[in-house]
């Protein structure tokens, strides 16, 4: 398996671990801790600093 192939899965099971977490009962603070985690997995780069809507993959879950 490629490196890139590699980070590409790892992104992937943060990005679901997350969801799991998500979807559990916890603060509201935590869960939107959770959604930029969530956000910058499906991108594989720092999304913290774009313009809001910019990030189209934010809004799938």
């Amino acid at each position: 398996m490629l490196s890139t192939d590699k980070i590409s899965s790892a992104f992937k099971a943060i990005c679901e671990e997350a969801e799991k977490i998500q979807a559990q009962e916890i603060p509201e603070s935590v869960k939107t801790g959770i959604s930029t985690i969530i956000s910058i997995a499906k991108h594989q780069s720092d999304i913290r600093q774009s313009p809001k809507g910019s990030c189209s993959a934010h809004d799938k879950g």
